[in-house]
């Protein structure tokens, strides 16, 4: 005949084991996604980027109520002379976008056309700069469109994860590298400083002109 006592020592400590085995099971998931969450998420940010850039700057648009074209083609007597990611249309100034997505480190002089990379993984490259690049651009967009470079400002934005070595002593009043998030700080500022706003008629035009006959953007409107 079974003990009723015995029973239910046996039951608590089968329910004891049960408790202990899922909590083991739950520590063994928990370290399980500590340890590859990071990877999966750099993953997952890298293939995204772009679309997370793209409704940064769309939401700075969209709040200023400033011109926006993204994807930009600029091409003479149909050769592809360049790319550019996104020209924002500011009150004082146009904003020449290059955005990037470095997993790892990158370091470089305000001057030097060649950088360098290091990597999540240990290793070094060499890279050409994307400040360079990207003013290159803004050199083309300028002349292609007979818009005074003045009005023109260079911005590379990247990963807030990426480190880059002296920040500060790389951007100019004209050029700049920032993280993502520092972006909608940097037209802030920029465009309270003390300088004539562009002419409203003549900005429409231009963007316009732009709009058709190199990329796609966004109007004032909404259309």
């Amino acid at each position: 005949m079974v003990n009723s006592l015995d029973f239910f020592i046996d039951f608590k400590s089968i329910e004891m084991i049960a408790i202990y085995c899922l909590i083991g099971v739950i520590l063994f998931l928990l370290i399980l996604f500590l340890i590859f969450y990071p990877s999966v998420k750099a993953k997952h940010d890298f293939k995204n980027f772009q679309n997370k850039y793209y409704k940064k700057i769309r939401k700075i648009a969209d709040i200023k109520d400033y011109y926006l074209i993204n994807n930009l083609t600029l091409k003479n007597n149909n050769q592809v002379l360049c790319r550019i990611d996104h020209i924002l249309f500011g009150e004082k100034y146009i904003y020449v976008i290059k955005d990037r997505y470095y997993r790892g480190a990158i370091s470089g002089e305000k001057n030097d056309n060649t950088w360098f990379f290091y990597s999540l993984k240990g290793t070094v490259e060499e890279m050409t700069s994307p400040m360079m690049l990207n003013q290159k651009r803004v050199e083309q967009l300028s002349a292609i469109t007979q818009i005074d470079s003045s009005f023109f400002i260079s911005v590379v934005i990247i990963n807030d994860n990426c480190e880059v070595k002296n920040p500060k002593d790389l951007n100019s009043d004209s050029s700049f590298i920032i993280s993502i998030s520092q972006l909608p700080k940097l037209i802030k500022l920029i465009e309270s400083r003390d300088v004539k706003k562009m002419d409203e008629k003549q900005l429409q035009y231009a963007v316009e002109d732009i709009s058709r006959l190199y990329g796609k953007g966004r109007k004032k409107d909404g259309k």
